[in-house]
């Protein structure tokens, strides 16, 4: 017992020297430690005001160190403000395989993926409604002009009033995407923002920063997710196996170049199996794989 306890310090001691090494030059007040250490001692005081943390704190310590170093570095000055204002804060991580519902304190309603997490005070301030996203989520939210709703996903700040969308800023993806229903967004990173209207969905690479607006013919189908079905639509294989090692834990590797420009089209439901979802694509496009030490070899 000694000894699990002594690994779980060293590993606890790692991911804080992560956050101090990787953070982009925060001051000390809002560095991404001193807002992790904040929030940790936050969560001790008060376990019961956080979902997650339904058992002692404890028990999650290393766990949340891990699942939130890399949205602490974005979020830093954010939450050490919001900490500032309101001490208790509810963090939703969904890792359940299916589509869970979150229902927000001013009645807004999300729908959180697989593998996503949602944290946003118990009690928003009096000047604006915000949350932070680390995955994907369905926002319907709740008309209110004198409170702006900010959704806050990696490097982009979603602002809405009251509207339907969906984003997903997962952190092994390597953009991330916005699609409008009803109503108008403004999204915005540090340099620029673009309006958006229903039916157009914005792309913002993660590595270059530009933004880049589209159209799209059937936005209520970017949603079929939350029905816990997933869509292809002529969607490619480097995008459909980058899903699927968040999905599956596991890693692709491609060693059929042919294969690196090829699409696929169909419906698949989130619970399906790996191995399913393999042979239903072989159907269309025939090819190999085999599995070996947690990698998927696609031959």
């Amino acid at each position: 017992m000694r000894v699990e306890k002594q690994k779980e310090t060293i590993d606890l001691d790692k991911l804080i020297d992560n956050i101090t090494l990787q953070s982009p030059n925060p001051s000390k007040e809002h560095s991404a430690e001193n807002s992790f250490s904040r929030l940790m001692a936050k969560i001790q005081a008060d376990s019961n005001s956080i979902d997650i943390f339904r058992r002692k704190a404890s028990q999650y310590r290393v766990w949340l160190a891990a699942a939130t170093v890399a949205l602490l570095i974005a979020m830093s000055g954010w939450l050490y403000m919001m900490l500032d204002t309101d001490p208790s804060f509810i963090v939703t991580a969904n890792n359940s395989g299916i589509v869970q519902h979150v229902i927000l304190p001013d009645g807004s309603n999300i729908k959180l993926n697989n593998r996503s997490k949602l944290i946003y005070p118990e009690h928003f301030s009096k000047d604006s409604r915000e949350v932070f996203l680390e995955g994907e989520a369905y926002f319907d939210v709740a008309h209110d002009k004198r409170h702006p709703f900010i959704v806050r996903a990696g490097e982009l700040n979603i602002k809405v009033l009251g509207t339907k969308f969906t984003v997903n800023a997962s952190s092994q993806m390597p953009q991330i995407t916005a699609t409008l229903l009803e109503g108008s967004i403004d999204v915005a990173d540090k340099k620029k923002h673009m309006l958006m209207k229903p039916n157009q969905q914005l792309t913002y690479n993660v590595g270059s920063g530009k933004m880049l607006l589209t159209e799209v013919t059937n936005a209520s189908r970017e949603t079929r997710w939350t029905e816990n079905i997933w869509v292809l639509s002529n969607t490619p294989l480097l995008d459909i196996c980058q899903r699927l090692e968040q999905q599956f834990n596991v890693k692709f590797i491609i060693m059929n170049d042919e294969l690196i420009g090829k699409s696929f089209t169909g419906e698949f439901y989130t619970n399906e199996s790996l191995d399913s979802i393999l042979k239903t694509m072989q159907m269309s496009t025939p090819f190999k794989y085999e599995k070996k030490e947690g990698n998927i070899i696609i031959k």
